[in-house]
């Protein structure tokens, strides 16, 4: 017969993720910016409240950022960036999710302005700031922007003058 030992031996296994993760799917070849964070978070062994953390945003944020439901603000791309250790914003393979900003904010179209209003708002995006900084910069109001980037209206001679460095 042998004794009841009380002993046990625990080694940590390199090869084997942690048990929080292998319940969770991760895509082997990421298409958009959520898997790319997913993926480079669960190949670390860390949590969302670790990278939140890290990155200075709430555990919230980062789950709706993987879940690709919203787009990161210009304001945490470099974050971003420097986490990742490439920049994805520039990567035209990734796919559009749902957009917590108006189209092109996070990854800039490579077409050419067309409209009056794609030039204003190329012009927008390209100087990374927002509407309403735009608005107030020029002395109009945000809506009034907005339905210039739209082409719901078209803005008058006087404040096209307003305009320096866009060519309509």
């Amino acid at each position: 017969m042998l004794r009841s030992c009380d002993r046990s031996v625990s080694v940590a296994r390199k090869d084997v993720a942690p048990v929080w993760t292998r319940s969770f799917p991760i895509a082997k070849e990421p298409t958009t910016l959520g898997q790319h964070l997913k993926k480079k978070r669960f190949m670390a062994g860390m949590r969302q409240k670790q990278i939140a953390a890290k990155l200075g945003v709430s555990a919230r944020t980062l789950s709706l950022w993987e879940c690709d439901r919203i787009v990161p603000a210009w304001a945490f791309q470099p974050r971003l960036i420097a986490y990742l250790g490439y920049d994805p914003f520039t990567d035209p393979m990734l796919r559009s999710p749902k957009r917590n900003e108006p189209s092109g904010v996070a990854i800039l179209s490579p077409d050419a302005p067309i409209t009056v209003g794609q030039k204003i708002k190329d012009f927008r995006l390209k100087s990374r700031k927002t509407r309403r900084q735009l608005a107030v910069e020029w002395g109009i109001s945000s809506k009034t922007l907005w339905g210039w980037e739209t082409n719901r209206r078209q803005p008058s001679e006087s404040c096209r003058k307003r305009m320096a460095g866009i060519d309509l």
